[in-house]
């Protein structure tokens, strides 16, 4: 993921956050086959919950990262532009202000490197590609639900349709948590990468020599 945690849509429609923890498992009752068939609906409403969680979250950490990632790049333009006028404006007018010019250079170098090291722009493109894969999953798991439903009934054993069912709800389950899985293993690779590179182009300083000290030759 992108380093923050997923957003759950409550039911009256206010915006609320909550961590990346599953939802309280559902009571089930399993006494009469009316009770079993009912737990594997509370459960499929649950794993579908599950999944709309996640969605959710993805859709509102990318419009974040989104304006984070246009501010910076618009911010970025302005300097890089800025520094490639003011030289020539300076001599132009015959002032001494290309100085600034690198200062800007610099600055947008620097709003660059912060893209980079955040991964504002990479996780915005993530975050869209979690969000459509989790939703085609989610609705290819309803279609093969509806499929179910609409089967004929043809004096199978209770055992064997809530067995199917349960292959179903599993395998939606499953699908949400590999994607999540996938999404953190990235992001980590990401920031690790970037603390690396940081790291690869940090420049020592040198030891400030003592008052008097004659310079090295």
């Amino acid at each position: 993921m992108t380093g923050s945690t997923p957003t759950a849509r409550p039911r009256d429609g206010k915006a609320r956050k909550r961590d990346l923890r599953s939802r309280p498992f559902p009571a089930l009752g399993t006494r009469t086959p009316a009770d079993r068939l009912e737990a594997v609906e509370e459960l499929r409403a649950w794993a579908e919950q599950e999944a709309e969680d996640a969605i959710e979250w993805y859709l509102a950490d990318k419009r974040l990262k989104r304006l984070g990632s246009r501010a910076v790049r618009g911010l970025m333009i302005i300097l890089a532009t800025a520094g490639t006028v003011l030289p020539l404006a300076g001599a132009a007018l015959d002032e001494r202000i290309q100085g600034w010019g690198y200062v800007f250079l610099a600055a947008a170098a620097g709003c660059k490197g912060f893209d980079h090291f955040f991964g504002l722009s990479t996780a915005w493109m993530r975050d869209i590609t979690a969000a459509q894969a989790l939703r085609g999953e989610l609705n290819e798991f309803r279609l093969a639900w509806s499929a179910e439903l609409l089967r004929e009934a043809t004096g199978e054993p209770e055992q064997a349709v809530i067995a199917r069912r349960m292959k179903l709800v599993g395998g939606l389950v499953a699908k949400v948590r590999a994607r999540l899985d996938t999404e953190t293993s990235d992001w980590t690779q990401e920031f690790r990468a970037g603390l690396q590179q940081i790291q690869e182009q940090t420049v020592t300083l040198p030891a400030p020599r003592e008052a008097g000290a004659a310079p090295e030759r």
